[in-house]
């Protein structure tokens, strides 16, 4: 191109030039990190809150004020109601998050080295027969579930878990009669947990008959 003549809009140079020029710093990507920080800190103040929620309640009770929990979690109740409009959406994303934490855990448990048949309804009886506080939440006789029983939405979502585990557990490979057998009574030990009913030989004991019980014959 001649150094006297003006560029064209149709010059591919000047689009060459705009391609390779620095991106302003309010560009697409320093958005998307901002939004992304965003995301975080939002998850992480519903974490802190649910963390709260579940540490009063167990001190103090379920009809503890949303205005101790919020103060327990750091945050104003105004962000507490943000994130959680009603004590009911608290309380019932408490109880999907206690029954969440208990799957994770189980998973956490799974031997990946196994291959053979139970190795889910294994990792459910070494959670169940360890110091699980997801666990306790659950099937403790003071768990939290049972504290919040009589509200509707805590039926309706043991039973969704229930039915979850049923269908994961049927599809471990053992027939139904072991199953049933295995996960009531590793579920009877998690109740038992911290109790003078249940010693720690008996806890070895309970937990080493159950494993054995789910390998193949």
């Amino acid at each position: 191109m001649n150094p006297t003549t003006t560029p064209s809009a149709d010059d591919p140079a000047p689009q060459r030039a705009a391609d390779h020029a620095p991106q302003r710093a309010d560009g697409p990507a320093p958005q998307r990190a901002a939004d992304h920080a965003l995301q975080r800190d939002k998850e992480r103040t519903r974490a802190a809150i649910l963390e709260a929620a579940l540490r009063m309640m167990a001190e103090h009770g379920t009809g503890v004020s949303l205005a101790a929990i919020a103060e327990d979690a750091g945050v104003s109740k105004g962000a507490l109601t943000h994130h959680f409009r009603s004590r009911n959406a608290l309380e019932e994303a408490l109880v999907h998050d206690v029954n969440d934490r208990f799957r994770a855990e189980v998973l956490a448990h799974v031997d990946l080295t196994e291959n053979r048949p139970g190795k889910l309804l294994r990792a459910y009886v070494r959670t169940l027969a360890s110091d699980s506080a997801a666990a306790r939440e659950i099937f403790s006789p003071s768990s939290l579930l049972l504290q919040l029983g009589s509200r509707p939405f805590v039926e309706a979502s043991m039973q969704e878990d229930a039915r979850r585990w049923r269908e994961a557990l049927s599809a471990d490979g053992l027939d139904e009669a072991t199953v049933v057998v295995v996960r009531l009574g590793a579920e009877g030990v998690a109740s038992s947990l911290g109790s003078p009913y249940l010693t720690d030989r008996e806890l070895d004991l309970a937990r080493e008959r159950l494993l054995a019980l789910t390998e193949p014959a």
